[in-house]
């Protein structure tokens, strides 16, 4: 992500309330303590016995405290990181999902290994956000489309006197087939453009729903095929907009 959409994003955040960060350390500190611990086992010292945070500041910063067991007795440890990305509650349980997953990997050798906090986020994420992931056109609309956009464009510029052109001809004169053609590229290159821009406003806000391929290929796919591609686009944009105000994260209420 670029320095002004963080920049963008960050005055669009003002940060944690006192009330959020007690609901998050809480629910953190409660459900999801094992994986606490296995951050601070695998970070900060494998002889941890539990763990808990103790410190959530306003923009993202988190101290982690845990405590030791040996033969000298108990201690307690602690250690402090900045979530990397800070854009609210969502930023602050994704990295330590995040993180409580390297861990788990790496404690249990099992590279598939997932983090509760993880597996939450994720099952939340696919009930409240929409995938953009690019739709293909069926064969048949794509075969339309480019049967018409042929037919179009020999009506249009071909200079041969074939019997069906003329026949064409006839009924529509080939200056009107080229206006036509002009105008059919327009609106196709203008609803390339609206893609586009949505496009980049949705990576700017959400780039974990929107990458760069996914934005060419919508771009892509709204110059070639149009209001067959800008609907199910159109489609994906409303239901992410239906759903966004009923969108909770781990620790909300």
């Amino acid at each position: 992500m670029s320095i002004p959409q963080q920049r963008m994003r960050q005055r669009q955040q003002p940060g944690l309330s006192p009330t959020d960060q007690h609901k998050l350390k809480t629910t953190l500190n409660t459900t999801y303590s094992d994986d606490m611990t296995l951050i601070a086992q695998h970070f900060g010292n494998p002889h941890a016995t539990c763990a808990r945070i103790t410190d959530i500041d306003a923009h993202g910063g988190v101290t982690l405290e845990w405590e030791t067991s040996s033969t000298d007795g108990s201690a307690t440890e602690d250690m402090q990181f900045a979530v990397r990305g800070f854009d609210g509650t969502s930023s602050v349980v994704r990295e330590l999902g995040d993180l409580a997953t390297e861990a788990m990997c790496a404690i249990s050798q099992n590279p598939s290994s997932v983090s509760q906090l993880s597996r939450a986020q994720h099952a939340l994420d696919a009930r409240v956000l929409v995938d953009f992931a690019y739709v293909q056109p069926s064969i048949l609309v794509m075969s339309l489309v480019a049967i018409g956009m042929s037919a179009l464009t020999m009506l249009a510029v071909s200079s041969s006197s074939h019997p069906l052109l003329k026949f064409v001809h006839m009924f529509v004169s080939q200056s009107t087939c080229y206006y036509v053609l002009v105008g059919v590229i327009i609106v196709h290159f203008l609803e390339a453009c609206v893609v586009c821009a949505v496009c980049q406003l949705v990576k700017t806000f959400q780039p974990r729903q929107m990458d760069t391929r996914t934005q060419v290929q919508w771009t892509v796919g709204g110059a070639l095929f149009g209001l067959f591609c800008l609907h199910a686009f159109a489609s994906k944009i409303m239901r992410q907009f239906a759903l966004a105000e009923s969108m909770q994260r781990p620790g909300q209420t």
